[in-house]
């Protein structure tokens, strides 16, 4: 029997075999605290399936990865292992292995065009069940007043997920979700723009993307605004620069610059001053509702780089900060409040695996950007006719959720947060497809 065809078929049952255990794995890692036992089950079940049978095959397959993500589960140790709270850090790192175990998967067995297209169909849908959930168990809140008008006639607060708090899902995390994945409709329509071939689908494509939009404008999350404003223009930028010479990348190239115009001139418009007046004055209304959150995150922000500074090697310990804040700095917040996070997702990162798990973290962002640019400048042509739209709807919600995270954060180990390191495995999928064509 020829070797090839019986080494294909072992992969296709392991393939099989780690997909289900993954499956099944997934709950009990999302939510840790319901079933100890289960969880303590399901790690070792994933560790085991990992590293057996050894001999045959390498633990991690070779990708510009795999030297990051030594460095990042050594920090990530001492960031677990220095934890005053072991109850806030459990669920977090938990969900930090299972994203890990959804990253090694998909680079491991994405060999081809139909499994990437599977893998992508599955990241839809998960995005999709987040987002769904989330809108749920959303507790909404008054800020937009035109906004806060339709939102009366939208149930609130549905259903009440497992460890959640009490008052729900917040608004701005949904928006953080939505940012991960929204522009894979608005993407993909740009590469099927003007193909007669394709209207019906276009314009489904084209429905889905307003109806994404329209949801994150119900969440009132001005940071999340903000970041969708970078992860279109990012894919703009991104698709002008994978097009040929021709209409459409004109017309993107004139929307970007079109885009960049409006957005200085409405801060010329404003004002350094009006700016400065809104941010100590957060009482004050504005179009875009109340600033006075914006007092509030100066207040965590501060103390957040304080704590950075008095634990910049170790972090406070993995999901703490929001109690050490209340132990150790007289933050101004009133008791009993919970901050969650940093409320800024580079200092959330420094606060959970120290300064050096927060350059790997960066690491990490932007090997995502020389992969995007290499998908998009090298060889676009001869890969799955997915890839380049699916690339860079992927590195543009990785660019809008991090602008986003520079005054919010869907913090480390977060549900939401398997997104991101989804979307990092179909990058690495993709790469690695891009490498197959040169052995």
């Amino acid at each position: 029997m020829p070797i090839e065809p019986l080494q294909t078929r072992t992969q296709g049952r392991r393939a099989i075999a780690e997909a289900l255990l993954l499956l099944i794995s997934s709950p009990f890692l999302l939510f840790p605290t319901i079933s100890r036992i289960g969880t303590l089950l399901a790690l070792l079940l994933l560790l085991i399936s990992w590293i057996w049978p050894l001999q045959q095959r390498q633990w991690l397959p070779r990708t510009p990865y795999n030297v990051l993500w030594f460095f990042w589960w050594l920090f990530l140790g001492i960031g677990i292992l220095v934890t005053s709270d072991p109850d806030l850090t459990l669920p977090k790192a938990t969900g930090l292995f299972l994203g890990f175990a959804v990253w090694r998967y998909l680079s491991c067995f994405i060999r081809d065009k139909s499994q990437f297209n599977l893998a992508l169909i599955i990241f839809a849908l998960i995005g999709l069940g987040f987002t769904v959930v989330a809108a749920l168990s959303v507790n909404w809140v008054d800020k937009v007043p035109i906004i806060a008008d339709a939102l009366h006639l939208l149930p609130n607060q549905v259903i009440t997920l497992p460890e959640s708090h009490a008052l729900g899902t917040h608004a701005n995390e949904l928006a953080g979700t939505l940012l991960i994945f929204m522009f894979l409709p608005l993407s993909f329509l740009i590469a099927l723009w003007r193909n007669s071939r394709f209207r019906r689908l276009t314009w489904a494509v084209a429905l889905f993307a307003l109806l994404l939009t329209f949801l994150l404008v119900l969440t009132q999350s001005r940071s999340g605004w903000i970041g969708a404003i970078a992860g279109f223009m990012t894919l703009f930028a991104v698709w002008s620069l994978a097009l040929p010479v021709g209409k459409k990348r004109l017309y993107l190239r004139l929307i970007l610059v079109g885009s960049v115009l409006v957005v200085l001139v409405g801060l010329l418009l404003i004002g350094p001053e009006r700016l400065r007046q809104l941010t100590e004055d957060p009482a004050q209304q504005t179009l875009i509702g109340s600033l006075g959150t914006v007092s509030f995150r100066f207040e965590v922000w501060r103390w957040a780089v304080m704590a950075v500074g008095d634990f910049p090697f170790t972090g406070t310990g993995l999901g703490t900060f929001r109690r050490v804040i209340m132990r150790l700095y007289p933050a101004r917040i009133t008791p009993g409040v919970d901050i969650a996070h940093a409320h800024n997702i580079f200092l959330q990162v420094a606060l959970d695996v120290g300064l050096p798990g927060l350059i790997v973290y960066m690491a990490l962002l932007f090997m995502a950007a020389a992969i995007t640019w290499q998908i998009v400048r090298r060889d676009s042509v001869k890969l799955p006719v997915t890839a380049v739209p699916t690339t860079i709807a992927l590195f543009s919600g990785i660019v809008a959720l991090h602008v986003y995270g520079l005054s919010d954060a869907i913090a480390l180990g977060a549900k939401p947060g398997l997104l991101f390191w989804f979307a990092l495995g179909l990058l690495t999928a993709v790469n690695q497809l891009r490498l197959a064509l040169y052995d």
